[in-house]
């Protein structure tokens, strides 16, 4: 027997943006539900982002389902949807000669390469260098102080990453080697998450989670023609782009000058203020027939912590049951609006 479901204050209309201050309802007593059949527990979906695969992170969703009454029995599966994109690759070859005899070699570690940029760039003061080299005059023109303050920082900002070039350079070519893998085999990387969703139950709840990148590879997969084919329930975003990718005409399936139906299926986008990743979808695709939610969430963590930081945060885990009972368990959604 399925037990009942009491009205959650947290509630709020889907397509209405709602906010949750740090901290806030981490407190709420949550009386068990029954999400879906209660023989066949349901399946989350896991499409990681750029960056390094981090078997920790999918540890980390199963610690954080297995809180919430209602998704404790779930499973994950985690899609490797850019097995082969390109790892472990150094600039130096491509970099001047000076930098191929560096001593100690560089760590391709995006939050070392940004600490000690920083680092330099603090040590740089660009008021200070402008008071020593005389200007800005005591009562200059707007525009020339402007002017004569951009020419500091950005010659405070390029000497810093002169002197960490091979860090930053290969922090990035560790971001952006999936983007390059995506943009150049998408349909690939799509067909292996559609064989995924379709490896398990279509007789239980499917919850496809994304973040990051794995976001824009969820809703382009969920727009595709084929999406029909395998069961999603519900589609969670954290730390998304796919918004901007939309303003962009980046989306494979979908653009603004473009035709083209939407995710068919509730979606949750979860962002943090301090994600200079994450972005809002509601306004961005308004009127294209979709049911889109934006809740915010708020880490506290700096940048680029915070964009990891959806992982370890039960409100996100909270939002999802949420949302799912505010579907219709056992009725198959999937995709652009097919059922299965």
């Amino acid at each position: 027997m399925k037990a009942s479901v009491p009205p959650l204050s947290a509630r709020s209309p889907a397509g209405r943006r709602g906010r949750l201050k740090p901290g806030a309802a981490e407190e709420t007593a949550m009386d068990p539900v029954t999400v879906g059949p209660a023989e066949k527990p349901g399946t989350l979906v896991y499409l990681p982002g750029t960056g390094r695969t981090n078997p920790q992170l999918a540890d980390r969703i199963r610690e954080q389902l297995a809180a919430v009454p209602g998704l404790s029995d779930y499973s994950v599966l985690t899609v490797d949807w850019a097995a082969d994109a390109a790892e472990d690759v150094s600039s130096v070859p491509a970099l001047p000669p000076r930098y191929a005899a560096e001593d100690p070699p560089a760590q391709a570690d995006a939050s070392l390469a940004l600490a000690l940029f920083g680092m330099q760039v603090g040590a740089g003061d660009p008021l200070r260098r402008a008071t020593v080299a005389g200007a800005p005059p005591a009562a200059p023109e707007a525009a020339l102080l402007g002017h004569t303050l951009q020419d500091l920082v950005l010659d405070v900002l390029t000497d810093a990453a002169v002197r960490h070039r091979i860090r930053l350079t290969d922090a990035a070519g560790e971001f952006f080697s999936k983007i390059a893998f995506y943009l150049r085999r998408g349909e690939t990387a799509r067909a292996v998450t559609a064989e995924a969703l379709g490896s398990v139950s279509q007789d239980a709840p499917v919850v496809l989670f994304a973040h990051s990148l794995g976001s824009v590879a969820a809703v382009d997969l969920l727009c595709a023609p084929e999406s029909g084919r395998f069961r999603t329930d519900l589609l969670v975003t954290v730390g998304s782009p796919a918004p901007w990718f939309f303003l962009l005409d980046a989306l494979a399936y979908l653009g603004p000058r473009r035709g083209g139906d939407g995710p068919g299926i509730p979606w949750l986008n979860i962002w943090d203020e301090r994600d200079l990743l994450a972005f809002c979808a509601e306004q961005v695709f308004a009127g294209r027939g979709m049911t889109v939610t934006d809740r915010e969430v708020g880490s506290g963590q700096p940048f680029p912590e915070s964009h990891n930081a959806y992982f370890s945060d039960p409100r996100v885990y909270r939002l999802i049951r949420e949302h799912l009972e505010q579907g219709q368990p056992g009725q198959p959604r999937s995709g652009n609006g097919t059922g299965v």
